[in-house]
């Protein structure tokens, strides 16, 4: 009786814990506390510079995104009806015909309609563009304090120099400066294809404009070209 009670005992669930279910968190958690202090540990050893850097990454990541969604309603180069390339058309007509058929003026309204589509995509593009040229001066920044503070380790270890305590700063030292890096190419990337795109459409803009024009005042440019 004694033996079978310490069996029944032993494989009977533990006060509280019968039936309980193995919660999902209860096995993610671990994992996601590890990987939050693994990030966590590899901010501090880069030291105050590497946080700083961290915090561009994620600013580059929203920024991106943002410009891409942003770019993505706006359609730049749709055909739809009331596209952005049709609407300047369709202001540069109406224009040409409300002001007595003045060229000039019908120029300038489609240009000035162009602007104001440009005009909230080239917002953030300022902070992109500094963002890819400043993250590798920081991680610079932090690489040379970096040696800095090896040297000084270096100098206080005195005759007992220990190669390793040399290799272990350098190493921490070139972290700055590769994470600099990391933030800066996608950042000088993603800025380079947003101005690009915004480029071609007010090359493309301003040639709709002419053919715009064209279509309602075709005697005009005939004339004109004759006259040059």
């Amino acid at each position: 009786m004694t033996t079978d009670a310490a069996i029944n005992e032993r494989s009977a669930p533990a006060a509280g814990d019968a039936g309980a279910p193995l919660e999902a968190t209860d096995v993610l958690a671990p994992q996601d506390a590890g990987i939050t202090s693994l990030v966590s540990q590899f901010l501090d050893t880069g030291g105050p510079v590497l946080w700083v850097l961290g915090v561009l990454s994620v600013l580059t990541l929203a920024l991106i995104l943002a410009k891409l969604m942003q770019f993505r309603v706006v359609r730049l180069g749709s055909r739809a009806k009331k596209a952005p390339l049709q609407r300047i058309e369709a202001v540069a007509q109406s224009a040409y015909e409300r002001h007595g058929h003045d060229r000039g003026v019908a120029e300038d309204a489609g240009r000035r309609e162009a602007r104001a589509i440009l005009r909230p995509l080239e917002s953030g593009l300022g902070t992109l563009g500094m963002i890819a040229m400043l993250s590798p001066l920081i991680g610079l920044l932090g690489t040379v304090i970096g040696m800095i503070s090896a040297f000084q380790a270096l100098e206080a270890a005195g005759s007992t120099v220990d190669p390793a305590l040399l290799s272990a700063g350098i190493w921490v030292a070139l972290l700055t400066t590769a994470a600099g890096l990391i933030v800066a190419i996608p950042a000088t990337l993603a800025h380079g294809w947003f101005e690009g795109r915004l480029g071609r459409f007010a090359d493309e803009a301003e040639c709709r404009i002419g053919d715009a024009l064209l279509q309602v005042a075709p005697h005009e440019a005939d004339l004109r070209i004759a006259a040059e």
